[in-house]
């Protein structure tokens, strides 16, 4: 094992240590990550109302790769390598609508299916092939509304690598196609990505660092259930005390929120129909920035839409960053290289079982081998 790889987890929880603090600093480790993670696994693009009609598209980018996503004539949104394959030059930038794609550089068209429609000059360029000078696809599924772009063209479908999923948030908001963006809020983060997830995976923090959130919830009943790659975590309401705004949780009402692997995480709280989308960009070894965003069935929140918004952006996570800093700071401490996960077999919420099941997809994805 490489020095860089060297660690000491066990698929036992029970016996195992955590990823040790270099895999949260180190440059190499997140080359490694680009390449075995982000490159090869479904990554959360944006909402299918962004491209509602034919030639509305938007770009995305997955570290230093840009790929446009865009509704064909034939409405079937697509995704695409942003490059031109002429001589390289993005296609387009930001968002917008186009009735044909045309590159700025030499003024090569593409149809909105991505196929070659016209370049100057190419009857001049022997044994031309068209199909050559085609845009390059990107593996594209809307799930739910909801676009996931894979850089790996053989990758599994969502559908199949989280098999119940779906009808999971069916449950919850059996109306989950009529949701739409009411706000967005971006956060930038001195912390790496997996310190993000690592502290959204468990709720051991929560009574120590979160007042307001356990005045609501029945910690008694919350419950952290991995799947292969996604964890669910649920609890009840208490129903009888409210954090600022109001927003009173009922006691026959249940919280659900969802990870998915690798950097996404989806809130489904009581009451009115909504989901919280939060996703983790990684910028650099010790740096992320969060997004957070809002779905509701309108585009103007209602009073409680927006009192769960100014809870989230003002409490809960402020309350989370400030935590994932300071593990930032001290994962660079001489005092600490690795720790030992706290796991509790009625898999409650002062267990850490799920940290570790994250740690082992990172360690799949990154040694090969099954770690759990």
């Amino acid at each position: 094992m490489s020095k860089v790889m060297n660690h000491r987890y066990k698929a036992d929880p029970q016996e195992s240590y955590t990823l040790p603090s270099h895999f949260y600093t180190s440059e190499d480790i997140l080359n490694k990550e680009k390449e075995e993670i982000f490159y090869k696994n479904w990554i959360f693009a944006g909402h299918a109302e962004k491209v509602d009609v034919p030639g509305k598209y938007f770009t995305f980018q997955v570290f230093d790769q840009n790929i446009m996503i865009i509704r064909g004539k034939d409405d079937i949104i697509r995704a695409f390598y942003n490059v031109c394959p002429h001589r390289g030059h993005e296609l387009v930038e930001g968002e917008g609508k186009k009735a044909v794609i045309s590159c700025p550089y030499h003024a090569w068209t593409f149809h909105l299916d991505g196929q070659f429609n016209q370049g100057r000059a190419v009857d001049q360029i022997k044994n031309f092939e068209q199909k050559e000078a085609c845009l390059t696809p990107v593996n594209i599924e809307v799930f739910l509304n909801f676009i996931f772009i894979n850089l790996d063209p053989n990758a599994k479908p969502i559908r199949e690598m989280m098999p119940s999923l779906e009808e999971t948030i069916r449950t919850k908001i059996p109306e989950v196609e009529n949701l739409t963006l009411a706000k967005r809020i971006r956060y930038d983060i001195k912390g790496n990505w997996k310190n993000v997830i690592d502290n959204y995976l468990e709720c051991h923090h929560c009574q120590v660092a979160h007042p307001e959130f356990v005045k609501q919830i029945d910690m008694s009943s919350y419950q952290i259930n991995p799947q292969e790659y996604y964890i669910a975590q649920t609890s009840r309401g208490k129903g009888s005390c409210s954090i600022p705004g109001d927003l009173d949780m009922a006691s026959d009402e249940t919280y659900l929120s969802l990870w998915l692997w690798p950097t996404l995480a989806l809130d489904i709280m009581p009451g009115e129909p909504g989901i919280i989308i939060m996703y983790i960009e990684p910028v650099s070894p010790e740096e992320s920035i969060e997004y957070l965003e809002f779905y509701f069935m309108s585009k103007e929140p209602t009073e409680e839409g927006w009192e769960s918004i100014k809870y989230q952006d003002e409490v809960l996570t402020p309350e989370d960053i400030s935590l994932v800093e300071s593990v930032q700071r001290g994962l660079r401490s001489k005092g600490y290289t690795d720790g030992r996960y706290v796991i509790d077999k009625e898999k409650s919420s002062i267990s850490e079982h799920g940290v570790h099941h994250f740690h082992g997809l990172v360690l799949n994805a990154l040694e090969g081998v099954r770690t759990s």
